[in-house]
């Protein structure tokens, strides 16, 4: 049985694109049951710290820790314990939602596919009518429901999540906090890069704020308007 994924890091990592900083010698440490919120305006490095924390790219300095050992490009054995909701659906556009979902579910070596992508449709509202159509006619809110839906088919540890609610109604959003809510309960780890204060008051346990690729204040969400106004002096220069 391989190790259950319990802790990430980055220690003081600095991750740059050329002569562009994305990020700026960044430490997190995830613990099991939390939920980090992730806010700061755009380009201030947040996506490119969804991309390290799941290993699609790595750190030009510093340091990934799981489980509190390094990891290198080389090693790919915790890359079934995470799940990646990106920009990007990453979906095959000529398969039906049903066969894109069976497909990642068998590249994951899951035992029984059919089973779990039933389980997985249910849970995100992918109901009989959308199981057969083809990923490139959906609109965009439940291409977001199969995208989430393909990031959590192997029930991954590590759930990583860029603007999840982009596109979806208030129902589908609900599923996303449910989905949230099990995780931490069940003792995974999830980052959710968020411009929707509400969301992250809603579920998150902790609160990031970045800006020119460092993070530039962490707090309590509380509530809505809480993560408001500590964004907004973060971005302002007033808390470090």
């Amino acid at each position: 049985m391989s190790e259950t994924l319990s802790r990430v890091q980055l220690l003081g990592v600095t991750k740059l694109f050329g002569a562009i900083r994305a990020v700026a010698d960044v430490s997190l440490t995830v613990e099991p049951g939390q939920i980090v919120a992730v806010m700061g305006p755009n380009g201030a490095g947040k996506s490119t710290l969804l991309s390290l924390l799941s290993l699609s790219v790595w750190p030009s300095a510093g340091e990934v820790r799981f489980n509190d050992r390094p990891v290198g490009p080389a090693q790919t054995t915790w890359l079934g314990h995470i799940g990646l909701l990106s920009h990007q659906p990453l979906v095959y556009p000529d398969l039906t939602v049903k066969e894109n979902l069976i497909l990642f579910a068998r590249l994951h070596g899951l035992p029984n596919p059919k089973s779990v992508v039933q389980e997985t449709m249910e849970q995100l509202g992918l109901g009989p009518i959308l199981a057969d159509r083809v990923a490139r006619v959906l609109s965009r809110g439940q291409l977001q429901r199969l995208a989430l839906a393909r990031a959590l088919i192997a029930q991954p540890r590590l759930l990583l999540l860029d603007e999840p609610a982009t596109g979806l109604d208030g129902d589908a959003v609900a599923r996303i906090e449910r989905v949230l809510e099990k995780l931490a309960a069940a003792g995974g780890l999830a980052v959710m890069v968020t411009h929707e204060p509400e969301l992250a008051a809603r579920v998150a346990t902790h609160l990031l704020v970045m800006n020119n690729g460092a993070i530039v204040a962490t707090g309590s969400p509380g509530s809505a308007d809480h993560c408001r106004d500590l964004y907004q002096r973060a971005i302002d220069g007033g808390v470090r």
